[in-house]
C-alpha cells in the first residue's frame, strides 16, 4: 500500500507531469513528422478552400455555444447567462493550450464564476461534475457504436472505453458525495458540501432539464463531425461524416487524456493521421488536415483566453504557475 501511495503522489506531482508531458508530446511529434514530405504537405495546405475553414470554425463555435447552453440548464437556483458561461468556458479551455497538462480549465472557471460573479463554489463544482458525467457517458456510447459500425477502429476505441469507465465511476462517486459523506464522517467536514449536494439533488429532480441537457450533449458533440467533414471536403480528404466524427472525437479524446506539449501539438496530429490511415488517407494529406483541424478547434479558444482572461484578472502564465503552486502545496 505504501508503494502505491508513493507512486500515486509522484505521478500526480507537477514536477513529474510537466517534464513527462513535454517528453511524451515530443515523442508523438517525432512519430508524426518522421519521414514526411513537407513539400507535399504545403501543397495540401495551400490548396485548402478558405470557405471550408470558415465553415468549420462557424460549426465549432455553434457547437461550443450549445455546450454552454447545456451547462446553463444545469443551474437550478443561481442566475447566469449562456453567453457568460460560453465566454468563461472558451477562455478556460484556451488556458489549457498554454500548458503541457490540461488541468487548468476547471480552476479557471471556478475562479471566474466565484470571485468575479460571486456564485457559490459548491454550485459551480456541482454543475461542472454533472456536465463531465454526461460527456463521459456520451464518449462511452459513441465508442461502442464505433466498434459496431467501424470494426477497424476497435484498437483505438478499446483504451478509450476503459478510461471512460474509470472516469464515470469517479464522477458517479462525486455525484453521490453527499450520501457517501453521511457514512464517512470525515468527509462531512468538507466546506460547502451541503450546498453542493443540494445543487446536485435539485438538478437531478428536474427531469425535463436532465433530458434536455443529455440531448444537447449528443448534438454538440456530434456537430464536431460535420465541422471536420466540411474541412475535409475543402482539402480533398475523402471520408464520410461518420468517419469525420470518429477522427475528431478520437483525436480530441486522445489529446486531452494524455499530457503532452502545450496545445497538444503532435499528440492531436498523430491521432488524426493514424485514424485516417485506416481509410487509406496518405500521411501528408492527413497531417495537413490534422494541422488545420487542430487550428479550427483550438484557435478560437486560444483567442478567447488571450482576450477574456486579462479582463478577469487571470494572466496566462500566472494561471499556469498558480495551478502548479497549488498542487505542490496540496502535496
Amino acid at each position: 500500500m505504501a508503494f502505491f501511495s508513493i507512486l500515486f503522489t509522484v505521478i500526480r506531482s507537477p514536477r513529474f507531469l510537466v517534464p513527462f508531458g513535454f517528453a511524451l508530446g515530443g515523442f508523438f511529434l517525432y512519430l508524426t513528422v518522421r519521414g514526411i514530405d513537407w513539400g507535399e504537405v504545403r501543397t495540401h495546405l495551400a490548396g485548402t478552400a478558405p470557405a471550408a475553414v470558415v465553415g468549420a470554425v462557424a460549426i465549432m463555435l455553434f457547437s461550443s455555444f450549445l455546450r454552454a447552453y447545456r451547462w446553463r440548464l444545469m443551474w437550478a437556483t443561481e442566475r447566469v447567462t449562456t453567453w457568460r458561461l460560453f465566454t468563461v468556458e472558451m477562455a478556460a479551455l484556451g488556458l489549457n493550450n498554454f500548458a503541457p497538462v490540461r488541468l487548468m480549465d476547471e480552476p479557471a472557471v471556478l475562479t471566474m464564476l466565484t470571485l468575479r460573479d460571486k456564485h457559490p463554489a459548491p454550485t459551480v463544482v456541482a454543475t461542472i461534475v454533472m456536465t463531465r458525467v454526461q460527456d463521459i457517458i456520451f464518449s462511452m456510447v459513441f465508442a461502442f457504436a464505433v466498434i459496431v459500425f467501424e470494426p477497424r477502429i476497435a484498437d483505438f476505441a478499446g483504451p478509450a472505453i476503459y478510461l471512460s469507465g474509470i472516469l464515470i465511476v469517479f464522477f458517479v462517486l462525486l455525484l453521490n458525495l453527499g450520501r457517501v459523506a453521511r457514512r464517512v464522517p470525515i468527509l462531512g467536514r468538507i466546506p460547502g458540501l451541503l450546498t453542493y449536494e443540494q445543487t446536485i439533488s435539485e438538478a437531478m429532480q428536474r427531469r425535463k432539464q436532465v433530458a434536455a441537457t443529455g440531448a444537447l450533449t449528443i448534438v454538440y458533440s456530434l456537430l464536431l463531425g460535420p465541422c471536420a467533414w466540411v474541412l475535409a471536403q475543402g482539402m480533398g480528404v475523402e471520408i464520410s461524416i461518420f468517419q469525420a466524427t470518429i477522427v475528431t472525437l478520437g483525436a480530441v479524446f486522445f489529446a486531452t487524456a494524455l499530457p503532452g506539449l502545450p496545445g497538444a501539438v503532435g499528440t492531436f496530429e498523430i491521432a488524426v493521421v493514424e485514424i485516417l490511415a485506416l481509410w487509406d488517407v496518405p500521411r501528408e494529406l492527413g497531417i495537413g488536415f490534422g494541422l488545420i483541424l487542430h487550428l479550427v478547434l483550438l484557435g478560437p479558444t486560444t483567442l478567447f483566453a488571450i482576450v477574456v482572461l486579462p479582463r478577469e484578472g487571470i494572466g496566462l502564465m500566472q494561471g499556469w504557475k498558480g495551478i502548479i503552486q497549488a498542487k505542490q502545496q496540496d502535496e
